[in-house]
């Protein structure tokens, strides 16, 4: 709850933590779209249709790595990129890697006996 805040403070915040990102020029890290090819997601499509909503495509970098927004629990966010990796294989596109971007969420407090109201997340 940020209403007791100035006007503009909690945008101004937001944009000193993405500014790197556009400085840099790199994307990986940060849950920010980027470029994809749309050739390439009309070909992986069977794969996304089995992953669901648990993660939505950010780019395709290099063409062959896929960075995707991830929304399931971030104890099974290694097998599930391991996963897709192995969708996006079977579906006859090149993958040489699969990030699952989470932004700031390192844990899920629900699942592994944390608090929610203490961070960091």
């Amino acid at each position: 709850n940020n209403e007791w805040l100035p006007e503009g403070t909690s945008e101004a915040y937001h944009a000193s933590k993405t500014a790197i990102y556009k400085e840099k020029g790199v994307l990986t890290g940060s849950t920010l779209p980027g470029q994809a090819d749309p050739e390439v997601v009309a070909k992986i499509q069977p794969a996304m249709d089995v992953l669901g909503d648990v993660v939505e495509l950010l780019s395709i970098e290099a063409d062959t790595v896929f960075r995707f927004k991830y929304h399931g629990l971030i104890k099974n966010k290694r097998g599930m990129s391991a996963w897709a990796g192995v969708l996006i294989r079977n579906c006859d596109v090149d993958c040489t890697g699969v990030v699952f971007e989470t932004g700031f969420r390192k844990r899920d407090p629900y699942y592994d006996g944390g608090s929610h109201w203490y961070g960091p997340y």
